[in-house]
């Protein structure tokens, strides 16, 4: 069976990009899958945990907000955890690490920063991360499973403010990024069944219609339960292999490929600030970076509008519209 995950980072902040990662795993058994697949963490935990500080040095798996430490070093934990499961040669550059999870960052009028590329690992070295990469394909190749994607979405202001003039809500930009990684998961499953765990969208305990109108075009759509806490749908195509897809409060804290891919779509998020943050302190050597959430990004914004004007960078392609 397959089992994926979907998550996101940077709903809230004022700049910078939203961005959704989606991750999806080979498992050999497909066994109950329509009511719960397996707790990945026990089937990987030779190679794998959830918190940070672990004797064994196992690579820790979270929900993002809880690997982004403080100190010098704050990706860390994030970075080991991302390149670890990205698998092959460690990535030299954030381009190619962007490149080979399908993040488009590309540079343009709005966004001059991404023509310059950065070197990576961030805060560790080759060799930490092929060592986090060993455990990570020991503990797979034990378990009789594998990763079958790794992939981000990067919406960039620029496109999300293009998407949020045709939407006309945050949410529904979110949601539109969140079903494209959806689509993509049931079209690379094959003829396997597949479980889609997503974090909950909003207060939301419905999504039928969505489902519908993205997802299952000409399929019938099973509710199995629409809860406070849970929402989860069986969609059934004649003919083909079925798919699950649950909605859930803390989806990160319950599934492995949640939080794998709230990883990455953080780390994603974080390589395009440094990227932006790299571009203006070259232009105001004294100013401090930002990770683009409101209150900051206000005080950023106003510190950078003399290079947005002499760079000829349009105000309303840098900062969100919501």
């Amino acid at each position: 069976m397959i089992y994926a995950g979907i998550d996101e980072a940077g709903y809230g902040p004022l700049l910078g990009p939203l961005c959704v990662g989606a991750s999806a795993f080979r498992l050999g058994e497909a066994t109950d899958f329509l009511t719960s697949p397996p707790d990945l963490w026990k089937v990987l935990a030779s190679g794998v945990c959830r918190k940070p500080k672990d004797p064994r040095r196992r690579v820790a798996v979270a929900d993002s907000k809880k690997l982004k430490s403080g100190g010098k070093q704050p990706l860390v934990h994030l970075e080991r955890g991302v390149l670890a499961f990205l698998g092959g040669e460690p990535p030299r550059s954030d381009a190619d690490f962007l490149g080979r999870i399908g993040a488009s960052c590309r540079a343009s009028v709005g966004t001059p920063w991404h023509a310059q590329p950065l070197a990576l690992p961030v805060a560790l070295t080759e060799a930490d991360v092929q060592i986090a990469g060993n455990l990570v394909v020991g503990a797979m190749a034990a378990a009789g499973c594998a990763l079958d994607a790794l992939t981000v979405s990067a919406l960039e202001a620029p496109a999300f403010n293009a998407l949020y003039g045709e939407l006309g809500n945050k949410a529904y930009v979110n949601m539109s990024l969140v079903f494209d990684a959806l689509r993509r998961v049931d079209l690379m499953r094959g003829d396997q069944p597949a479980f889609v765990a997503i974090d909950r969208q909003g207060g939301r305990a419905h999504y039928t219609r969505e489902l519908e109108a993205h997802v299952a075009r000409g399929a019938r759509i099973e509710t199995l339960v629409e809860s406070n806490e849970r929402s989860a749908y069986h969609i059934v195509r004649a003919g083909e292999a079925p798919l699950v897809v649950v909605f859930e409060v803390g989806a990160e804290e319950r599934h492995l490929p949640v939080a794998l891919a709230s990883m990455a779509a953080k780390y994603t998020r974080e390589l395009s600030m440094r990227r932006l943050n790299a571009y203006f302190r070259a232009r105001i050597p004294t100013l401090e970076p930002t990770a683009g959430y409101v209150e900051d990004g206000r005080r950023y914004l106003a510190e950078v509008k003399p290079v947005l004007t002499q760079e000829s960078i349009p105000e309303r392609d840098f900062v969100r519209m919501a």
